[in-house]
């Protein structure tokens, strides 16, 4: 009974609750007279003034009620209505911060004006880009896998009969245009069976050859790498298939292969594709090392892909043999030096300075390795020399890994000699997507540049598709290179011979003629690729 009293007695409040009750009342009176319409607008500094005065003393004037400070601050809303000219904009302004005054309500018409229509612009420039194109790009960098998505079931699938299979293989191998009159079976799914079909060497069922630069632990390549017998024997074998794919690459009878190596790869191009007038390779990654061996056989090549800052130095361009000499290899003493004794410098402070300008160019040299940047094209009969400089080096094939002794994986459209017969593997699945259900086809295995043409080529014209790769990023720069970068380029006019001298290289003539045309905005990298069955274009990521 006697805690009775305790409980009623009333709480002793801190002061900083006190004064978090005083906030609330004011904020309430404050909305109360915005209901009320007698506040038009909140001061900034001298508002907080009063809140601190209402708190050190409680009676004390009203500072929402009108008087002289609340006059000027009528004063302001006039202003920008005169330079406005316009109420209603005025009252739109102020109805977002009613309590906020900043130079962004001092708007003119015009300038509101003119970002709508800079809005207007952009929506223009989407569309466009919506609208896609009626061609395909040319994406040269290998991608390893593809996954086809549609809403509808697609006409081919991943169970083939046996005259299908059969039909496919041959279509393939003898280069036929199932879309002409004959005697196969032109199905969609011998269709789609010769489109995943491609010509690799070696082949060696235990051992993935593709990619080469992704280690995967394996004993195969270590035995192979100590058995010289089985080493010699792929490494002969190899050298006869890049010899044959060589005289295919020279005579037009095969458009492009390539060469995969552990730490490079090659693009092997005949003349007439993308409006080149001569057989070219192109070589990336490449590093200073590579580059140099290239330098000491004689071997030509260009970077058009460096940028260029100041005067190219060591073995990147033709013209660095004329203006940079290896100081390694200097024993006379040039005019810098000479100069330099004559001003009495001593001979170990010139040294010295030499060793730090070989320093410099070495570190600018090395800058670029394993970029972009540092592709290499050769061009012409240089490309002759190049190739007897793959056979014959040795560094092209790894000692140690998984895939030592394993010489670099050929991959062509076309039939070559010791070439095997490969297909990539395909996977049917269906998939749930943004609550929508989607068929979908999984490839995997090296996907061709030919190989994207060819599926969109035989997909029904309203059937729309989507296809979604994953690429090698190492050849990427591939599809980087312009034709302005090369001064080897076929006169304009010539797309008639070009493609009749390519007849013969085994490409769909409607894809053949997309490769040979000389145009640059033909080539580029492609994340994703969407056919739009509506509107007949496609579009790209």
């Amino acid at each position: 009974m006697p805690e009775s009293p305790e409980k009623t007695a009333p709480k002793w409040h801190h002061p900083a609750e006190v004064m978090k009750l005083h906030k609330l009342k004011q904020k309430k009176k404050q909305l109360q007279a915005r209901i009320a319409g007698n506040v038009t607008k909140t001061p900034d500094v001298k508002t907080k003034e009063a809140f601190e005065d209402v708190f050190c003393a409680r009676k004390r004037k009203n500072p929402f009620l009108s008087g002289g400070e609340n006059k000027k601050n009528r004063i302001e809303p006039t202003a920008v209505l005169e330079e406005s000219a316009d109420q209603t904009l005025f009252k739109l302004l102020n109805q977002n911060a009613p309590n906020n005054i900043t130079t962004e309500s001092f708007t003119s018409f015009n300038n509101i004006l003119d970002k709508i229509n800079a809005k207007e612009k952009e929506e223009n420039v989407e569309i466009v880009k919506a609208q896609g194109e009626s061609w395909l790009p040319i994406d040269w960098g290998l991608k390893s896998k593809a996954r086809l998505l549609s809403e509808k079931p697609f006409p081919w699938n991943q169970k083939l009969k046996i005259s299908e299979e059969a039909s496919g293989v041959t279509g393939f191998t003898r280069c036929l245009d199932t879309n002409c009159e004959t005697q196969l079976d032109t199905s969609p799914n011998a269709r789609f069976h010769q489109c995943c079909l491609f010509w690799q060497q070696p082949s060696l069922p235990w051992v993935n050859l593709f990619p080469r630069t992704v280690p995967r632990a394996s004993a195969a390549g270590a035995s192979l790498a100590c058995n010289s017998v089985i080493r010699d024997s792929l490494q002969a074998a190899w050298s006869d298939s890049l010899r044959s794919l060589f005289q295919l690459i020279r005579t037009r009878q095969c458009p492009y292969f390539y060469a995969c190596a552990n730490s490079f790869t090659v693009l092997f191009r005949a003349a007439g594709i993308c409006g080149h007038s001569e057989v070219h390779a192109l070589v990336t990654p490449t590093t200073r090392g590579f580059r140099y061996m290239l330098k000491q056989e004689d071997i030509e090549f260009t970077m058009p892909l460096k940028k260029k800052r100041t005067s190219d130095v060591g073995y990147e361009t033709q013209d660095s043999e004329e203006s940079v000499k290896n100081i390694d290899e200097e024993e006379e003493a040039t005019p810098d030096e000479q100069w330099m004794k004559s001003m009495g410098i001593n001979a170990e402070d010139i040294k010295q300075i030499n060793y730090t300008q070989a320093k410099i160019l070495h570190k600018t040299e090395c800058e670029v390795d394993n970029s972009d940047q540092s592709l290499i094209l050769i061009e012409g009969v240089e490309v002759h020399a190049f190739y007897n400089f793959l056979i014959n080096c040795k560094s092209t094939t790894a000692t140690t890994g998984p895939l030592a002794g394993i010489p670099p994986t050929l991959l062509a459209p076309v039939a070559y000699h010791g070439a095997t017969l490969t297909s990539l593997k395909v996977r049917e699945n269906k998939v749930h997507v943004d609550d929508a259900d989607y068929y979908s086809l999984d490839l995997s295995g090296p996907i061709l540049p030919s190989t994207i043409h060819n599926l969109f080529a035989i997909n029904p014209p309203e059937h729309s598709i989507t296809i979604s790769f994953n690429n090698i990023a190492s050849t990427n720069s591939f599809s980087k290179l312009s034709l302005d970068d090369t001064e080897n380029k076929l006169p304009e006019g010539n797309a008639v011979f070009i493609k009749e001298n390519l007849a013969d290289c085994g490409l769909n003539d409607k894809v053949l003629e997309h490769f040979a045309k000389p145009d640059n905005k033909h080539i580029t990298n492609v994340d994703c690729i969407k056919y739009i069955s509506d509107n007949k274009t496609y579009t790209w990521t």
